[in-house]
């Protein structure tokens, strides 16, 4: 089930027949994204498996887990923007439970994704849920 932000994506991208318009509010996506101070950019915050430069930092406030991320490419931002808004304030049983490959394709961009893009997708996941098991 999507939440409402994520709600709010399906519905924008289903405005879209071309796929270089998919691409184009992708790109968006990334571009809106707040991204991460500097001094959070660094290896122990890097994902490995993305093709960009890319950061994660995971936090939790009561039962509730909260991302953070970046990129140095917007394509690959927004994605991880989309993986953000998946799981912001998610238990952790929630995030380890998350199928990103349903994610993409619940909101219409599954098979719009280049195999590279989606490995790099799926690394950021397990990334998040290899942060999100260290914690008690």
């Amino acid at each position: 089930m999507l939440n409402t932000e994520l709600n709010e994506i399906k519905n924008n991208f289903l405005l879209f027949d071309d796929q270089l318009d998919k691409f184009e509010y992708l790109i968006d996506i990334g571009k809106s994204c707040k991204g991460m101070k500097d001094e959070d950019k660094i290896e122990r915050n890097q994902i490995i498996g993305c093709a960009s430069q890319s950061w994660v930092v995971c936090n939790k406030k009561n039962n509730q887990f909260f991302i953070d991320v970046d990129s140095e490419a917007h394509i690959v931002r927004g994605l991880l923007s989309i993986l953000q808004a998946a799981m912001q304030g998610l238990s952790k049983e929630n995030i380890i439970d998350l199928d990103g490959e349903k994610i993409l394709n619940e909101i219409g961009l599954g098979n719009s994704i280049t195999s590279q893009r989606m490995n790099g997708f799926l690394s950021a996941l397990s990334t998040i849920k290899q942060l999100v098991k260290q914690y008690d």
